[in-house]
């Protein structure tokens, strides 16, 4: 501990105790006040890519096409659906969906027009539709007539008649998509390296506040219109069984799950550091002290994250959880020692005691600190920006927690002192680490051959990791959103929106012959066209016979993969014209008509969505079963690229990819790149701090083995029980590293301290089992019960979370009891030569003590 930070500890704690602490309570005071400002981001931005190519596409897509902001309500009554009863209900729940203020418009069974495919003409159709709710309608006909219908069976209603749906199209803010395209373009000039004026400069704050803005005000609406609907739920559990379903509806529930985990783990963590350190000390002072700098901690850090507005996400939840423990730990290893120091040191005044524990603790816990700020700093090389901002927070968080620490201890020692052994007799639970010495003297080589194993299995395990998963899986099965999503897949065409964008340069290669043969004036005019101004148009290929003929190839396609569920296309949706003409397909004559008499509420919904007049492209809206258990996203990409360019001849550049389930396995591959890199990053620095740490590679490598161990095991488990990486499993390395490498440090450097108080490997690992392995056991035992407690959880990542960190937390905690000092017993990385240079460059322990205690004598 430097000098001069000693000196200001007898200064100002010691001497000057009450004032110190005012002054540190006038601090968390102020910022804790900012608390109120700490606040969780629960838009869909914040589980895709930071500068994904994908996400700038899908944008402009929405400003084209219209956003997928949609719920789905499904309702089966318990009357036959085509009953009098049943439809009249189906009305009454589709009439108070569309009085709510956040629903812009409704598409239901009782909208949707219906025709007898065996009845009906183009020059007639206006008399040959009719509506489920006319008066007279012969109900088992038009149950008959709407099954029919293509376009109609798995969206508005199910194979067997049974099920309806109804799609709530909600409100959304038409300032968006400017704004949006606003800050990309200062953006972009930011990351072409381009300078920004100061004007410019200011405008990219404003953007973005602006935009921060309509994305709560979209998550507010989403949660408003969400509980509404459920309210009017509950008027129609006797009449029928009614779900709610939908992208905005997912990312809702994933939030509220991971909100109610945050009070869950939170309370859970706080109760059991008071159970475990009243079992462990049975002191209320220690537990007085460990909570209070937990507590002090938490705070500040939320407060912190209020100040600069710093937004908590799905992947940084247990960001609160995590800085509670970190805090724990620490506090713990100052409680053991400051215990030792009273053994040790029975003569020496309180004040001598807990300036000794200050200052023998300050060096390992400084190194731990850092050692986990690197781990959680590792985190910043992904591409996902709610987990570089998970690693940022932590970076603040570990550093807040060191400084609270080794602050708010000594003052509450001060604040309360107390005096007295614990003299009573220890049980097996406390001498477990003096089993586990004589495990690692007597069975070394054992110890050794079981981590090779492990090592092994790990690698082997780790090659099967994969991070393709279904939001249905983040779920437990008994919850509403998945038999809502359940119901959905399976009866009314798929829960996740994939988007195919086709340019109207995948056909001009079939048009190329015309162009060349046809002199025909009719061909000019159907095609050229002419404008007011008699300029010539751009031809439009994909509304032709032989455009149409391709989308229908398509159309064909996409129905018959297995994994998806109903396709939105302008030929699904000519379906209905084609039926109404014989079943035969309309002729370029036709089609040039139909897009000049088509009313316009009916083009609305059948070509809009699906076709951009202007720039001659088409679009196609693929719903994908994600209740599909062979649904691999990758694989269904991959067959359609190569049904494109094989079958249809299309150029790779002349079709794109689109959609949520784009931007969410964007994210997953990249969760796996990040994985790997995250691992090297973390080891690579480590390392090289422990070499500056221990002034030893070899005993610095010796450190690095129990932490991969631990980390690689759990990652191994999870590739051999098929379970994949998630935006919540993919911290668990990270973490896992950056809680279980503190352990490493503060056994070699208590191993350090005894072999040369010893000289003996054997003799010093069996005091380090009695000293500083009892802090590790605790500390680490109070981390595994803690992140037991996302067990509880109905969000499956969190319980997936918390069983694999608690899993590597253990496996590095006897790795480091075990492993370690085996290691430390084989090798014997230390010598004579260099505990001697290292006695020259540092006093030892025993002297600095004795200059602590003449030093507080003096004054």
């Amino acid at each position: 501990m430097p000098n001069w930070l000693l000196q200001l500890y007898k200064d100002y704690v010691l001497k000057h105790t009450w004032m110190t602490a005012l002054l540190v309570m006038a601090v968390i005071s102020a910022v804790g006040s900012y608390v109120v400002d700490f606040r969780m981001d629960a838009s869909a931005d914040s589980l895709i890519l930071e500068n994904d190519r994908s996400l700038e596409f899908y944008r402009k897509v929405k400003k084209t096409y219209g956003t997928d902001d949609y719920l789905f309500v499904t309702f089966q009554p318990n009357a036959p659906l085509f009953s009098k009863a049943s439809i009249k209900q189906l009305k009454t729940l589709k009439d108070q969906l569309a009085a709510l203020p956040d629903v812009e418009t409704v598409i239901s069974l009782v909208d949707a027009p219906i025709f007898d495919p065996e009845n009906v003409s183009l020059t007639n159709i206006e008399n040959d539709l009719y509506f489920i709710g006319d008066e007279n309608v012969d109900l088992i006909k038009a149950k008959e007539h709407i099954l029919n219908i293509p376009l109609y069976r798995n969206l508005l209603i199910s194979s067997d008649g049974e099920t309806t749906a109804i799609q709530a199209n909600l409100k959304g803010n038409k300032n968006y998509f400017k704004l949006n395209d606003e800050l990309r373009k200062l953006q972009w000039k930011r990351i072409n390296k381009e300078p920004l004026t100061a004007y410019e400069a200011q405008a990219e704050r404003n953007l973005r506040e602006e935009l921060r803005l309509l994305a709560d005000e979209d998550a507010k609406r989403n949660e408003r219109v969400i509980n509404q609907i459920r309210d009017i739920k509950k008027g129609f559990q006797n009449v029928g069984t009614v779900y709610l379903g939908g992208i905005p509806m997912i990312a809702h529930d994933m939030i509220e799950y991971v909100k109610s985990d945050l009070v869950v783990f939170g309370l859970g963590v706080f109760l059991l550091l008071i159970l475990i350190q009243a079992f462990i000390f049975r002191r209320i002072r220690w537990i007085v002290i460990t909570l209070g700098c937990c507590i002090i901690t938490a705070v500040m850090s939320m407060g912190i994250l209020g100040i600069f507005d710093w937004p908590v996400t799905v992947i940084s939840s247990n960001f609160v959880a995590l800085l509670l423990i970190i805090t724990m730990s620490l506090v713990i290893h100052l409680i053991v020692r400051f215990r030792q120091v009273e053994r040790e040191n029975m003569d020496a005044d309180y004040d001598e005691k807990v300036l000794l524990t200050i200052s023998s603790m300050f060096t390992p816990c400084a190194y731990t600190a850092l050692t986990t700020i690197v781990a959680f700093g590792s985190l910043m090389v992904s591409d996902i920006r709610p987990v570089i901002d998970f690693g940022k927070m932590m970076i603040m968080g570990v550093s807040l927690a060191f400084v609270v620490a080794f602050t708010m201890f000594p003052l509450l020692m001060k604040l309360k002192k107390k005096a007295g052994l614990d003299r009573r007799k220890e049980t097996g639970f406390f001498t477990f680490t003096n089993k586990l010495a004589i495990v690692s003297d007597r069975w070394r080589w054992q110890v050794a051959l079981v981590a090779v194993a492990m090592s092994v299995a790990s690698a082997w395990g780790i090659s099967y990791l994969s991070v393709d998963n279904r939001f249905i899986e983040y779920f437990k099965s008994d919850t509403e959103i998945h038999r809502g999503m359940k119901v959905i897949d399976t009866e009314l065409g798929g829960t996740t929106p994939l988007e195919i964008i086709i340019e109207r340069s995948a056909i001009e290669a079939d048009f190329a012959f015309i162009e060349e043969e046809s002199e025909e004036e009719e061909w000019e005019d159907e095609w050229e066209g002419e404008s007011a101004s008699g300029e010539e148009e751009t031809p439009r290929l994909w509304m032709t016979s032989h455009g149409i003929n391709k989308l229908h190839k398509i159309q064909n396609f996409l129905d018959s993969l297995s994994v998806t569920g109903k396709t939105l296309s302008l030929a699904a949706g000519l379906q209905i014209v084609e039926q109404i003409n014989d079943n035969q397909r309309l002729s370029d004559f036709e089609l040039a008509l139909l897009e000049k008499k088509i009313p316009a509420d009916l083009r609305e919904q059948v070509m809009s969505p699906f076709y951009d007049k202007e720039n001659d492209e088409v679009r196609f809206l693929v719903r994908v079963k994600e209740t599909d258990p062979d649904l691999d996203r990758n694989k269904l990409l991959a067959d359609i690229t190569k049904f494109f360019k094989e079958e249809l001849k299309f150029s790779e550049e002349s079709f794109h990819f689109t959609g949520m389930l784009i931007l969410y396995n964007n994210m997953l591959e990249s969760l796996f790149k990040s994985q790997i890199l995250t691992l090297g990053v973390v080891f690579g620095i480590i390392l090289l701090m422990f070499i500056v740490l221990f002034r030893s590679l070899k005993l610095a490598i010796l450190g690095m083995f129990p932490n991969l161990v631990g980390a690689c095991f759990v990652l191994g488990l999870m590739g051999w029980s098929g379970i994949p990486l998630d935006m919540m499993t993919i911290t668990i390395a990270a973490i896992s590293i950056g809680i279980a490498v503190d352990n490493t440090i503060h056994y070699i450097h208590r191993f350090k301290m005894e072999y040369k108080r010893l000289g003996d490997y054997t003799q010093a690992m069996y005091a380090c089992h009695d000293t500083i392995a009892r802090a590790m056991y605790f500390t680490s035992i109070t981390i595994i019960a803690g992140f037991s407690v996302l067990v509880l959880s109905n969000f499956m990542p969190s319980i997936y979370f918390g069983l694999f960190t608690s899993l590597a937390m253990l496996i590095a905690l006897m790795a480091n009891l075990t492993l370690l000092p085996v290691l430390l017993l084989i090798i014997k990385p230390l010598n004579l030569e260099q505990e001697v240079l290292d006695s020259i460059d540092n006093k030892t322990e025993s002297e600095r003590d004795s200059n602590i205690k003449k030093s507080i004598a003096v004054d």
